[in-house]
C-alpha cells in the first residue's frame, strides 16, 4: 500500500487546468489558431495573386489572432477558476488521502468537518500523466485528482509509478524521471 496526500492549492490547481488545456485535450485546444492560420495563409496567397493590399491586412489579422487565441483561452480559465474559488470557501480547506492498492485507489476527501471515501479501480481511470513534480490521475473526461510528488511516501514514487504501469497505454509515465536508485529523480 501506497500512500499520498494533497491539500487543494489555487495555483497548483491552475497549472493542471493549463495542462488539461494544452496537453491532456490535444488537438482541440489547437483547431481554432490553426484554421485562423491557415485562413491567414490563404489570405496571403490570395493577396499576391490579386495584388490586394486588404487581403495582407486580412491575413495580419488572422495571423495576429492564431497566435493569441491560445492565451486568451488560458486568461479566461484562469479568471473562471479564481472566481470559482473565491466563491467556493471550502476550496483551500480540502484535503485528499489517497492510499495505492493492488488493484484500486482508495481515496478519502477532508472539506471542513465533512468527509467522503471512494475505491476507484484503476480499470476505471481513463488516463494517468506523470509530471517532473505531479501525478494527474483522471477520474473523468476533464476531471483529475492532483498528487504532487512531494506529498507520497518517501522513496515510493517509483513504487507508484510500477503500480500504474498494470493500467497501460493509459498511464503516460515520464521515464527519465526514474532513478536507478529507486527513486524518482528531483525527490
Amino acid at each position: 500500500m501506497i500512500n499520498g496526500f494533497y491539500r487543494n492549492d489555487l495555483s497548483e490547481y491552475k497549472k493542471f487546468s493549463a495542462f488539461h488545456l494544452f496537453v491532456a485535450r490535444g488537438i482541440r485546444t489547437y483547431a481554432y489558431p490553426v484554421v485562423f492560420f491557415i485562413a491567414a495563409v490563404v489570405f496571403c496567397v490570395f493577396g499576391a495573386l490579386s495584388q490586394n493590399s486588404l487581403l495582407y491586412i486580412g491575413a495580419a489579422v488572422l495571423f495576429a489572432v492564431s497566435l493569441a487565441l491560445p492565451f486568451v483561452t488560458l486568461a479566461l480559465q484562469n479568471a473562471k477558476i479564481e472566481k470559482r474559488v473565491r466563491t467556493n470557501s471550502r476550496f483551500m480547506k480540502t484535503q485528499q488521502f489517497f492510499s495505492f492498492g493492488d488493484e484500486s485507489l482508495h481515496l478519502k476527501i477532508k472539506a471542513g468537518e465533512e468527509e467522503e471515501e471512494y475505491d476507484i479501480p484503476y480499470a476505471q481511470i481513463p488516463r494517468i500523466y506523470e509530471r517532473q513534480r505531479v501525478f494527474y490521475i483522471y477520474i473523468g473526461v476533464s476531471q483529475a485528482l492532483i498528487l504532487p510528488k512531494s506529498g507520497i511516501e518517501d522513496g515510493k514514487t517509483d513504487e507508484l509509478a510500477l503500480l500504474f504501469r498494470q493500467i497501460g497505454k493509459r498511464f503516460r509515465e515520464k521515464k527519465k524521471l526514474r532513478s536507478t536508485g529507486g527513486v524518482a529523480a528531483g525527490e
